[in-house]
Parts: C-alpha cells; sequence; structure tokens
C-alpha cells in the first residue's frame, strides 16, 4: 500500500474519467492520467523488437487487452505490469512508473486528509474492532479515547482534536454525505471507555442515527467462533469518478491503496465480516441498555 500522503483543494469530479471495475477507462478518450505510463509500455515494447500480439501471447492477455494499455484505455493490475516488465527486462521501471501513476490516481492532491476524502466517497464502509468509528463518537466519547492515548497532550490540544472530529462527524452525517455502514466487534458497544455514563451517551447516539436511517450498524458477537474481525481497522470506500480505495489504520498513521488486487483482497475480508455480523437496530440491546456505576 502507498502511504498516505496530504493534499490541498478540492477536485472537480466532472473533469475526470471514470474506470470501470476492470480498470477500464469509461471514456471515448484516453486517460490523460495514465498516457504517460501508456507510452513507456509501448516504448519499451518497441526497444525490444516485439510485436503487440507477441508481448500478449507472452503474458497471458488478448492483443485488445494490450491494445487498451497501450491506448491508456485500461488501467492493468499489478500483476500484468510485473510480467509485462519481465518480458521486456525493464528493470523494475514499469513497476516504478506503474505505482506513481496509481498513486497520483487514487489520491491526486486534492483532498486535505483522509477525513475529506471520506466525506466524498459515496458509499463508505469501515469496521473497527476496538473504537467507534471518529466520525459516529459523541464528544465525550472521543475525549475518552484522545486522552489515554495520546496522554502527552495538554488539555487545550485534546479539545482541538475533538472538535475537529466533531466538525468531521458533522460533515459524515449531513445529507449529501456518504451512505455509511459500519461493523464492530461486539466489545466495542461494551467497553465503558470513559465510563459508564460515556457508554450511555455513545449508545443513545449510535441508536438515533440508526433510528434516523444515516448509517446502518451490526455487531460481530464475541462468541463468534472464526472470527474474522480480529486484525487491524480498515476502510473501504467507493467514489463515483474514481476506483475504489481501501484504508488500513495504523497506530503510526494509515495506508491508502486503490490497486485493485488489494481492494478486492479487502472486499473479500469485508464480505467475511458481514456473514457473521449481527445486525443493530435502534431498538437492539446493546444500543438501548444504560449500565450504571453500581
Amino acid at each position: 500500500m502507498d502511504q498516505l500522503q496530504p493534499g490541498g483543494t478540492c477536485p472537480d469530479r466532472a473533469d475526470r474519467p471514470t474506470m470501470d471495475s476492470g480498470g477500464r477507462v469509461n471514456a471515448a478518450l484516453p486517460s490523460a492520467m495514465w498516457l504517460p505510463f501508456a507510452a513507456r509500455v509501448l516504448r519499451a515494447r518497441s526497444d525490444r523488437g516485439l510485436s503487440r500480439a507477441e508481448l500478449a501471447r507472452s503474458v497471458g492477455v488478448s492483443d485488445d487487452e494490450l491494445r487498451e494499455v497501450e491506448r491508456a484505455h485500461r488501467r492493468p493490475a499489478r500483476s500484468l505490469v510485473a510480467r509485462v516488465e519481465t518480458a521486456l527486462g525493464s528493470e523494475h521501471q514499469l513497476m516504478e512508473a506503474w505505482a506513481i501513476t496509481l498513486q497520483a490516481e487514487a489520491f491526486p492532491n486534492d483532498f486535505a486528509d483522509l477525513c475529506e476524502l471520506g466525506v466524498h466517497a459515496a458509499h463508505l464502509w469501515e469496521h473497527q474492532p476496538v473504537a467507534i468509528p471518529t466520525f459516529l463518537r459523541v464528544p465525550e466519547y472521543s475525549r475518552a479515547v484522545i486522552k489515554p492515548r495520546l496522554g502527552h497532550l495538554g488539555d487545550e490540544e485534546v479539545e482541538l482534536m475533538v472538535e475537529d472530529e466533531m466538525e468531521h462527524r458533522a460533515a459524515m452525517i449531513a445529507p449529501g454525505g456518504p451512505t455509511l455502514r459500519v461493523v464492530l466487534n461486539e466489545s466495542v458497544l461494551r467497553r465503558p471507555q470513559g465510563g459508564v455514563g460515556v457508554l450511555n451517551a455513545q449508545r443513545s447516539f449510535l441508536a438515533d442515527l440508526v433510528d434516523a436511517e444515516i448509517v446502518t450498524i451490526a455487531m460481530i458477537p464475541e462468541a463468534t467462533p472464526d472470527h474474522p474481525g480480529l486484525g487491524e481497522a480498515f476502510r473501504l470506500m467507493e467514489f463515483a469518478d474514481r476506483p475504489s480505495m481501501v484504508y488500513a489504520f495504523g497506530a503510526r498513521g494509515g495506508e491508502l491503496t486503490s490497486e485493485p488486487e488489494q481492494v478486492a483482497g479487502c472486499t473479500m475480508v469485508r464480505d467475511a465480516i458481514e456473514e457473521v455480523g449481527v445486525e443493530l437496530t435502534s431498538d437492539s440491546e446493546l444500543l438501548t441498555a444504560r449500565n450504571s456505576d453500581r
């Protein structure tokens, strides 16, 4: 995966070609972003004295598929680029160019950070095994998560981070925001982070969001024998104007990718998580139960 990098202003979606799930550009003209890479492939093939049909046979694709790559009508998968690289002996130049182009396509310096990227998704799916997602937290819960984790921060700095999360929450759950789907491990909804009063307030807020159909939530029971949700948290984002992306959360920052094979792998994990998830309603015990300090 590619390390998430900071960016700038919001994009004009209409200016970008879209691609289908197979990497084909949904436009009559080539993708300008992929033209330099396509030219590299064509030049490398010509330098080796191979016809397009010969190279296509050696890497196991059709002549038409390779032509679409060379004309920037198709974004090739990593595995195909690796086979082409081996066949042409280009010493990692094609793979490096592919990775640079993919990163530019996935995160083209027009979103300030992951928060802004998520707001512009059409559909956002997230699994959190440890804590409530930042965009669904009440201020008390946010504060209770931030202070122990970042104990070196002063109260003012913590409050600024809480305010940032609340602003992000407002953008995510506002009309016109992404369709939100969250799956939590059961322990997330039972752990009294910050105390039972904080947990009760957080449960109540989630119940209100579910009742208003702003988000759908499922939980994985702790008793699940083959629990698929014991890895790190991750997010799948689908967009109207660019390939789907995966963001893997980490202790020192996350990693973002739109590489088709990695997205497909994470999609399989998502499906396994959904298969054992139990749908929550606003009346579910996990959201309506109110603990006491006694």
